[in-house]
This record gives structure tokens, C-alpha cells and sequence, in this order.
């Protein structure tokens, strides 16, 4: 078994829906256990077309297989939520990245890990510092709390949203 970083996202339709979707998903993979999911952050796309804001998240699981094993089962997921790949960086159902694995590392055309972009947005770093022992990780002699801390916080923001362990709820105001 390996521990396996996922960054999740989506902005379009129900965004948090779509979120909680992916997390149920990996819930019923026979070869993964969910282990941990962060809070859910909204943020203004960066690049692509107009769109609207992105909700994000990360979660840990426990993964028995390989990388290329794991990214096969996150874009199936992907596509049962009706995942469309039109255009790079445009508006999506569902994304979920494969961001760090302390076990294992890719470098192919199809799938790097560390993912390559992962030290440049704080809409990743953010709720992946929520995550057991990612406070651990350096990438480039820097742990990822001082990557993050290069970033402009200006357009990331964490919503009232949170994973039960069976659905994303917001808590009811009193």
C-alpha cells in the first residue's frame, strides 16, 4: 500500500455535489481507503477560457497499485461524472489530480508525480496542507508551507463546506 495526495476540483454544474461524488467514488474502490479529505476552498480559475470559480479539495487515501494504476481509476471517476476534456484548463465536472506520493515517483509523458505545477497554486497547497503529515513534504529543498507561501492568497477562499465521511454538508446556521 502506498499513500497517494489527490487534489480535487470541479466549476461546473453542482460543483461541491460533483466533489462529494468523486470522494464517494473513491470511498468504493476496492484497492483504496480514504484516509483523510481537507477542507473545500473556492478560487478564480487561473488560465483557460472565462469561467466560473473553482471548488477544490485534497484528500489522502491508502492505495494498493501503481501511479499509472491510480490515475486509470481517478479518470474513470472522472468520466462517470461526466468529465469532459474539450480544452486545457477550461471548465470541468470533475478533476481529481494525483499531486504527491511519498512512495512512489512519475515521470512519464501521460503522468508526473510530483504533479508539475503543484509548488505554484495555492488553490492546491492550501487544502493539501490540511492533510496528515503533508506539512512533511519538500519538493526543491522547500517544504510546502513556504511554497505556499509564495503564493497570492487574494483569490482562495475556504468555504463552510465539509466531507462527513459520507457527503459534503454545510453547517446549518442556528
Amino acid at each position: 500500500m502506498m499513500l497517494l495526495y489527490l487534489g480535487l476540483g470541479s466549476n461546473l454544474g453542482q460543483p461541491v455535489r460533483y466533489l462529494a461524488a468523486g470522494l464517494q467514488a473513491l470511498q468504493t474502490l476496492p484497492n483504496a481507503s480514504l484516509i483523510a479529505v481537507s477542507g473545500i476552498y473556492r478560487t478564480e480559475p487561473i488560465g483557460g477560457p472565462k469561467q466560473d470559480d473553482y471548488f477544490n479539495l485534497a484528500a489522502l487515501i491508502s492505495y494498493s497499485g501503481t501511479l499509472q494504476q491510480a490515475l486509470c481509476d481517478c479518470q474513470a471517476i472522472e468520466h462517470q461524472n461526466q468529465r469532459i476534456r474539450n480544452e486545457r484548463w477550461g471548465p470541468r465536472t470533475l478533476d481529481i489530480d494525483l499531486l504527491y506520493s511519498p512512495h512512489e515517483l512519475s515521470n512519464t509523458e501521460r503522468l508526473e508525480v510530483p504533479h508539475p505545477r503543484l509548488t505554484e497554486r495555492l488553490f492546491v497547497l492550501a487544502p493539501l496542507l490540511q492533510l496528515p503529515e503533508a506539512d512533511r513534504i519538500s519538493i526543491n529543498n522547500k517544504v510546502l508551507k513556504e511554497w505556499a507561501a509564495l503564493q497570492d492568497a487574494q483569490h482562495i477562499q475556504l468555504t463552510p463546506h465539509h466531507w462527513n465521511g459520507a457527503d459534503i454538508v454545510e453547517p446549518i446556521e442556528i
